[in-house]
């Protein structure tokens, strides 16, 4: 990786990548943008680094983790804080802004800042996918769970409940066939439901389900889904 200003650029623990250290962006030729960060830095030529140790799709970018970058494409290190959202309120999705990026010991007005206009779109009030989805047979159904997580503030160290993004808590759960069909749609206001229609969908009991869940935003609507196919546990 060829990298100008690289500055202090070192390896560094897990613990310190865990922690936001080694962010950087990369930019596919299909100008999406994955936010990954990289435990190992090791300088192998002027201005190139070799990259190990990564923890990737961070920032709610892990979509982008799955698409090609090839040699080539533009990678850009990021500072501590430097990934913010545009938009924070309705009112300033769509409206063309104008921003000015410099050294931050500088004034905004002097001449070495750059300027561009952009517009931002609801992306910063996507909800992000649920983790963790889970299936448990009981006496009334299967009960289905899941874990949210949030778009900020949402990396505690101890176990803790991270802030909720929106309002309220809603869900939008699909059930699919084992062929991959959509057998039945369903709602949940929190992370959980019970699933009753087993029998109506499959015919009888089955030991795994290909079920997704995305949480629905107030603004947004439905967000990334979580998609896998879950084990069905005893009670």
């Amino acid at each position: 990786m060829t990298l100008r200003n690289a500055g202090a650029l070192a390896s560094i623990d897990p613990a310190a990548m865990l922690a936001g250290g080694n962010l950087f962006a990369v930019l596919a030729p299909d100008g999406t943008i994955e936010i990954l960060s990289a435990s190992g830095a090791v300088l192998t030529g002027s201005e190139t680094f070799r990259l190990t140790g990564f923890l990737r799709g961070l920032a709610g970018s892990e979509a982008a983790a799955a698409r090609p970058a090839p040699a080539g494409s533009l990678i850009v290190r990021l500072d501590d804080g430097a990934v913010v959202p545009l938009v924070d309120r309705l009112d300033e999705a769509g409206r063309r802004f104008r921003y000015r990026v410099g050294s931050a010991s500088r004034d905004p007005g002097d001449p070495s800042f750059t300027e561009f206009s952009a517009t931002g779109g609801l992306s910063a009030l996507r909800p992000l996918s649920p983790v963790h989805l889970r299936a448990r047979r009981d006496a009334a159904g299967v009960r289905l769970s899941w874990t949210r997580r949030a778009r900020r503030d949402g990396d505690a160290w101890e176990a803790a409940d991270i802030p909720l993004d929106e309002a309220a808590e809603a869900y939008a759960v699909s059930i699919f066939s084992g062929d991959g069909d959509l057998l039945r749609s369903l709602a949940a206001a929190g992370p959980g439901l019970l699933y009753t229609d087993e029998a109506a969908d499959f015919g009888g009991p089955q030991t795994v389900l290909d079920v997704a869940v995305a949480q629905v935003g107030a603004v947004f609507g439905p967000g990334e889904s979580r998609r896998a196919r879950v084990p069905v546990r005893a009670a």
